[in-house]
Parts: structure tokens; C-alpha cells; sequence
């Protein structure tokens, strides 16, 4: 498993960012010994990250996001308040789900408009249907390469159905999740977007592939 240890400066920051859009996502859940083996602990993106990255990235005509592991649902709740798009989240852990549904309870009470826009499902992520609007799809390492893989065939067979350009937005990318993409799947990396410790640790950075249809 593949997750990035946070600074206190970011603690710092994730606290004051989750007080102004009325939610609580810092703090990790783990599974319990033995449960589940194929998904990981939830844990949330640096606020400080997300600001760099979304000042970096080339957002997508009539974006909709797909967070696969989306944990307390830090990323849905930042696109959507930051960018006022459509957002999904997909957690499979019990005890995270339960955080998601407060925070979007608390949410809709200070910006009751933008949360119409949310939808937040209890499912295991290779189950989940995507939509033919969905079109940016984000994962911090949430499961294993083998759950990776099939979540891919399933946004790769909607693509193919509904033809549209899409993202897939990797934080702190393993080298198995990069190396899928570049060799087996249909998207060709656009983008690396570094955070300031990039220099250090190459995994410090996000990475954005995109789907072109006609490819």
C-alpha cells in the first residue's frame, strides 16, 4: 500500500479548509486486521496539494468526477465547492461512509445549491456503473492493482459506448497503477503536476491521462 505521510503544516491547513466548507475529512480509517485485503485505509489529499494541482490542471469541458476511495469525501466536496461541478463518491468501508454521510449533511447546510450536485454510493468500485457524463475519474491509491484493473475495463467500456474525452487523475501514484495505464490501457499521459517535496520523492505529484476517442 502506497500512501503519503502528512506534514503538520498540512494538518494545519486541512483543518482550516475543512472549516469553511463546513465538514470534517482529516484523520485516517483503517480496515480491520484481515478485512478486505484488496482495499486500503482511507486517507485524504493535502489541501495544499489539491490548491497546486487545481491551479495546474486543464479541466475538462462539462467536467463530472468519479472518486473511487473517496473515504470522508474530501475531493468531491474541493471540486465541487472550488469548481461547482457534478461530483460522485465511491466508498466501500462502513465506518468511512458514515463520516461521508455527516459531512454531507453539514455540507448541503451552508451551500445547499452546490451539494445538489453531489451523490455519494456505499459499493465496492469495480461495481459501480459509470455514467456517460462521468469524465474525470480520481484515485489515491484506494485498493490494489487487481481492483485498479477492473475499475479501468469498466471506465474504458463506457468510453467506448459514449465516446468522450476523460481524465484519470492519479495522487501520489504507485509504480503499478502508472505502469498499467502506460502500457494496457487506452490513456496517454498529459500531465505531472509536482508538489514542492516532488524533488525528493517522485511520487509527490499528480498525474493526469486522458482518453481521446478518436485515438
Amino acid at each position: 500500500m502506497i500512501k503519503k505521510k502528512l506534514t503538520k503544516g498540512d494538518y494545519v491547513d486541512d483543518y482550516s479548509k475543512d472549516q469553511e466548507m463546513n465538514i470534517d475529512t482529516t484523520g485516517l480509517i483503517e480496515w480491520p486486521r484481515g478485512v478486505n485485503l484488496d482495499y486500503f485505509r482511507t486517507e485524504s489529499t493535502s489541501y495544499k496539494d489539491l490548491d497546486r494541482f487545481i491551479s495546474a490542471y486543464d479541466v475538462l469541458d462539462k467536467p463530472q468526477l468519479v472518486d473511487y476511495g473517496s473515504g470522508k469525501g474530501r475531493i468531491i466536496f474541493f471540486f465541487n465547492h472550488e469548481l461547482d461541478i457534478p461530483a460522485t463518491a465511491i466508498e466501500v468501508n462502513q465506518a468511512a461512509f458514515s463520516h461521508l454521510q455527516q459531512n454531507l449533511r453539514t455540507y448541503q447546510e451552508k451551500f445547499p445549491k452546490k451539494a445538489e450536485k453531489i451523490t455519494i454510493l456505499e459499493q465496492k468500485a469495480e461495481r459501480y456503473h459509470v455514467k456517460e457524463e462521468d469524465n474525470t475519474f480520481y484515485f489515491f491509491n484506494p485498493f490494489t492493482v487487481k481492483i485498479f484493473k477492473k475499475v479501468i475495463e469498466r471506465i474504458e467500456d463506457s468510453l467506448k459506448e459514449n465516446p468522450r474525452i476523460a481524465d484519470i487523475i492519479l495522487y501520489y501514484p504507485g509504480f503499478d497503477y502508472t505502469l498499467f495505464l502506460e502500457k494496457y490501457s487506452q490513456f496517454d499521459l498529459i500531465q505531472t503536476i509536482k508538489t514542492p517535496m516532488y524533488y525528493i520523492n517522485n511520487r509527490e505529484c499528480f498525474k493526469v491521462f486522458r482518453y481521446f476517442p478518436d485515438k
